[in-house]
């Protein structure tokens, strides 16, 4: 994906974004690499006409899914979604489909461009399905089916005649199965619970019918087609991640690869009610901003490094070969059309060819993940605040993505989490119980010249509390594997073990310190990722394989900002 492509689909997927707030009334909902987060949490939707690319779908379309989305985060209780979800993923495909429409359906009669979008979205699904001979599948038929079942039922009748032909035969088999449960979904639609009890009735009654392996689809194709059934807004939600596979026989795929992330050992979360995501320039007042920002200016350029000479440097490293164009005129390669006429006026000349041009292309993303916790302030915190400053502007210039982010605790002592925890009992064994606060100092698709305010919070140590990493490690690896770019790479910046006394103090020992060694070789293992850690006058090499210490007591020079290339190179 070529960077105006990045750029033109980051745009709409932030229209998007503000049209799920605006409808759901929840401020903190966001899109990005077609995933919806509320308060920086993944919220699945198995659904499957949400699965649209939104920088190539016809507006309308786009409304559609925008709307759609909001309406369910305004009409859906989430955590009561999950708890009521069927477990396999047919079941959970066709359980999603009826809570979307019901939300969908409730959608006020006066919002009619809402209803027209969400009409569009559907029918371009619609569409898809038949284009891409889903509905030759047996369960592509029956998903197909059982959608328009609910959708004539809550919201309006089958109008393409084509489509009522289509299903005719496979709405008839159901009938006798789901009718009554179908029924009883009009009666219900402003109740969740009850809603979802009848619209499991009608998933269990569909799997019942997969059973059968009359309409099982056995070919790969019908594989590949099959598909187009996902989702693909929460690749992290381990019922219904490949569900396609799952739907015509496949394997487990990623679903379980994902889930152990989150699941590492006996890590757990005693609450995430008080845990935020906020953006540097928000951490304090814009009048503080601008004096820090000319701070960090003033301790640039007693540093003398050069940005433009460092992105120079960077750009050797990390630009690989890219197709740029073409060059013409050439006497062997590609027959170039627009030439041939050439050989007619002169057939001496045989410079009618072309051949593909190669540029070095920095087609990477870097994200620097940095401890921000308090006993970062005694290690060179201005230090480290310049290099990344520094870091963040050549990458820029090398035309690479970067993104700064940072994470600390939304208080000392467990703060709200741990009156809520005291308000419960005071269980054994709680779990981390502290509020994470993870900050945005700049993300990747901003440049760093609109980000320069944000990178100077960096030199407010007000909020450097107390830090989990390896929670910190998962949310941005998560941010950076949605990332379109062909290379990445993850570098935390850290002083030592993660340290948080509330936590510390009420589980066993080791626990923190367990889940980021587990989290960490996770990552790794994986390789879709490349990850690295720098030390500040603490030990990292225990985490992470690769390590470099790097002491920031001494005048920064360019030898200081070769660490990408000691640590990827």
């Amino acid at each position: 994906m070529s960077s105006t492509d990045a750029v033109r689909r980051r745009r709409r997927e932030r229209h998007a974004a503000a049209v799920v707030r605006a409808i759901s009334g929840q401020p903190s909902a966001d899109l990005r690499a077609r995933r919806l987060r509320v308060n920086g949490e993944f919220v699945s939707t198995a659904s499957p006409h949400l699965a649209v690319d939104l920088a190539e779908a016809p507006p309308a379309v786009a409304r559609g899914v925008s709307d759609g989305l909001g309406l369910m985060l305004r009409h859906s209780d989430r955590v009561l979604h999950r708890q009521l979800a069927p477990d396999t993923p047919l079941e959970r495909v066709i359980f999603d489909l009826a809570e979307q429409i019901r939300c969908e359906a409730l959608a006020p009669p006066e919002l009619a461009g809402v209803r027209h979008n969400l009409a569009a979205g559907f029918d371009e699904w619609v569409s898809r399905m038949q284009h891409d001979r889903v509905t030759d599948t047996g369960v592509g038929i029956l998903i197909f089916t059982v959608a328009h079942m609910i959708r004539a039922r809550l919201i309006r009748p089958i109008m393409d005649p084509f489509v009522d032909d289509l299903i005719e035969t496979t709405r008839g088999n159901l009938a006798p199965l789901i009718g009554e449960a179908l029924a009883a979904l009009r009666a219900v639609i402003d109740d969740q619970q009850s809603f979802a009890f009848h619209a499991r009735e009608i998933a269990e009654a569909v799997a019942l019918v997969v059973g059968d392996s009359a309409v099982a689809p056995e070919t790969a194709s019908a594989l590949e087609r099959a598909k187009v059934l996902l989702g693909g807004w929460e690749d992290d939600d381990p019922a219904i991640h490949d569900v396609g596979d799952a739907l015509v026989g496949g394997g487990v795929g990623r679903g379980d690869t994902e889930r152990s992330l989150h699941e590492l050992g006996d890590y757990h979360v005693f609450t995430r009610d008080f845990d935020r995501e906020v953006r540097g320039v928000d951490l304090v007042p814009l009048v503080r901003c601008v004096s820090l920002r000319e701070s960090l200016d003033n301790h640039r350029r007693a540093q003398s490094v050069s940005a433009a000479r460092l992105a120079q440097r960077l750009r050797r490293q990390l630009a690989r070969p890219a197709v740029n164009g073409w060059t013409f005129a050439e006497e062997d390669g590609q027959l170039d059309g627009s030439r041939l006429s050439q050989l007619v006026t002169d057939p001496t000349n045989h410079r009618v060819f072309k051949r593909e041009r190669t540029e070095p292309t920095a087609d990477v993303c870097v994200t620097f993940l940095v401890d921000t916790s308090g006993s970062m302030k005694v290690q060179r915190y201005q230090e480290m605040a310049v290099m990344l400053d520094t870091l963040a502007q050549a990458l820029d210039l090398a035309g690479a993505s970067c993104e700064v982010l940072g994470f600390t605790t939304g208080g000392w002592n467990g703060s709200q989490s741990m009156k809520a925890w005291r308000g419960a009992g005071a269980p054994s064994g709680p779990g981390r119980l502290n509020d994470l606060q993870h900050i945005v100092y700049t993300d990747a698709d901003t440049t760093w010249r609109r980000s320069r305010r944000s990178l100077a919070a960096m030199l407010s140590t007000y909020h450097y509390r107390e830090g989990v990493d390896g929670e910190a490690l998962i949310w941005a690896y998560e941010r950076l594997r949605g990332r379109p770019e062909a290379r990445k790479f993850l570098v935390v910046i850290s002083d030592g073990s993660p340290m948080d006394a509330a936590t510390a103090n009420n589980n066993r020992e080791g626990f923190l310190d367990d889940h980021l060694h587990a989290v960490a070789g996770a990552i790794d293992q994986r390789g879709d990722i490349e990850l690295g850690a720098i030390g500040l006058d603490g030990e990292v090499a225990s985490v992470f394989r690769r390590s470099v210490a790097l002491d920031l007591s001494a005048t920064l020079s360019l030898s200081t900002y070769e660490v990408l290339g000691d640590l990827f190179g």
